[in-house]
């Protein structure tokens, strides 16, 4: 029967041993016997000491653990050793041997788990791979089982959906129940979610609100397949606002280009048919004109030529602008003498209105800027002031240091502007096209391109006025 049981033992593939209080070995198979001889150099055997050769302090730490056993208290516990020949993963587990109610010895089983535990570890290890690349990406990840219970979220869902919803997920919560019930948000999410469920792959774009600015998020949704079922959602969101911005300003652009043409195209067609009727009369075959005629039409021809001449150099420079074109050339000038230069050409149409202009500006007050553009600011805001200026009017141009940059302003009595017209007045999608007071031509290019020349020096360009009593057009330049 003893012979018999050895050999039972002797063919298991774990490693079996026992022991008295003494912690003498009184069993063991061969395959313990052969792995203490390959780990300590001893061929255990009955009546040896069960730690015979065990160094410290493995030798001291076994004994705590054979004398719980010997309390009557069943060990298990799993160990790893680093010697070559013997498994590297154990699961150890001691047994009191229990004999008339006391305990005389214990049991002990060691079986190979190497194999379990390196899978484990290798689990482990590619979940920690697949964490650090899920947090090291600003898109949102996240995924949800049948019932929308997260599974797996990083940090960027967690901060952006907290953000967006103000709510702060973990793993476990359900995402439909968090989501609010606003303006059907929550059925539009669930059918989503639903939709993916079914087996389906699809995007969608969604706008956020992130503190008032507009974010765009393009979400992807994915089936979670296990064999042929769907077990779940894995999803993604993507910000391209970047791009979306990019998109809207382009066709915002677009659309402003389109409207400015045919603007510009309306304009052009009556002073350049004027100019086409004017030179059929001065050359028309018999047709007697006096020397008074003669010069009345020439007068009308150099108006409508020089505002030909006006617009498409507006339209030029503005072209540039449009293009990044335009070169910054910064040097320190007498503005006393920039706004004279600036306004002289338009002098005589405030004339012929009898408008007047005055300058009170310091000779000796200097600013650094590209003169270029900030001589087309001024004369483009002094021409508008003409336009919309009745006769026996008054234009003032000043400028003065303060606070760090030269503030100019263009006043005017005119006709003044509404709030409306006002808040338009330098948006590109708001491109229009006002008769002056007697009529004058402008295609409201000016306006723009006195706002993109003033970033370009780097200041800031802004309006008051009053409807009936006058405009007060104001920019700066850095000191």
């Amino acid at each position: 029967m003893e012979k018999e049981l050895l050999d039972q033992i002797n063919h298991s593939e774990d490693r079996l041993w026992s022991y008295d209080r003494d912690l003498i070995c009184t069993v063991v198979n061969r395959n313990m016997s052969e792995d203490f001889k390959t780990a300590f150099g001893y061929a255990l055997k009955p009546g040896d000491y069960i730690l015979e050769n065990v160094p410290e302090p493995l030798s001291s730490m076994w004994v705590e653990r054979y004398e719980l056993a010997l309390q009557g208290e069943k060990v298990e516990f799993e160990d790893q050793f680093d010697i070559r020949g013997i498994p590297t993963y154990v699961k150890v587990v001691l047994i009191p041997i229990i004999e008339e109610e006391r305990v005389i010895g214990a049991a002990c089983t060691s079986r190979d788990i190497t194999e379990r535990r390196l899978a484990e570890l290798k689990v482990i290890q590619n979940e920690a791979y697949l964490i650090a690349q899920i947090e090291n990406t600003s898109d949102a990840i996240w995924s949800v089982d049948r019932n929308y219970n997260l599974l797996t979220i990083n940090t960027a869902m967690t901060v952006g959906y907290e953000q967006a919803i103000g709510v702060r997920l973990s793993v476990g919560d359900n995402i439909v129940e968090s989501t609010p019930e606003g303006q059907g948000v929550k059925k539009m999410w669930k059918g989503w979610y639903d939709r993916a469920l079914r087996g389906e792959h699809f995007k969608e774009l969604q706008t956020f609100d992130y503190g008032g600015e507009t974010a765009y998020v393009e979400l992807s949704f994915n089936p979670i397949r296990i064999a042929s079922e769907v077990a779940g959602v894995a999803c993604f969101g993507k910000s391209i606002t970047e791009l979306k911005s990019s998109e809207l300003a382009l066709k915002k652009s677009l659309e402003s280009k389109d409207r400015f043409f045919s603007i510009v195209a309306h304009d052009l067609r009556g002073p350049v048919g004027n100019i086409r009727e004017l030179i059929k009369i001065l050359s028309a075959k018999g047709m007697k004109l006096s020397a008074s005629q003669e010069q009345e039409l020439i007068k009308h021809l150099r108006s409508a030529s020089e505002n030909v001449y006006e617009l498409l150099d507006n339209l030029l420079s503005w072209a540039m602008s449009q293009q990044k074109m335009v070169a910054v050339d910064q040097k320190e000038m007498v503005v006393l003498e920039v706004a004279e230069d600036s306004i002289k050409n338009y002098r005589p149409s405030a004339e012929s209105k009898m408008i007047a202009t005055q300058i009170d500006i310091a000779p000796d007050l200097m600013v650094t800027a590209d003169q270029r553009s900030l001589q087309s600011t001024i004369s483009n805001l002094y021409n508008n002031a003409i336009k919309f200026t009745d006769e026996l009017g008054t234009i003032k141009i000043t400028a003065v240091r303060q606070e760090g940059e030269i503030l100019f302003q263009i006043k005017d009595t005119g006709v003044g502007m509404s709030p409306e017209t006002m808040e338009g007045l330098f948006d590109e999608s708001n491109i229009s096209s006002l008769p002056g007071t007697k009529k004058e031509l402008g295609t409201g290019l000016g306006l723009l391109l006195c706002q993109e020349f003033v970033k370009l020096n780097k200041g800031r360009i802004w309006v008051k006025s009053i409807e009936g009593k006058g405009s007060s057009f104001f920019f700066t330049i850095p000191d």
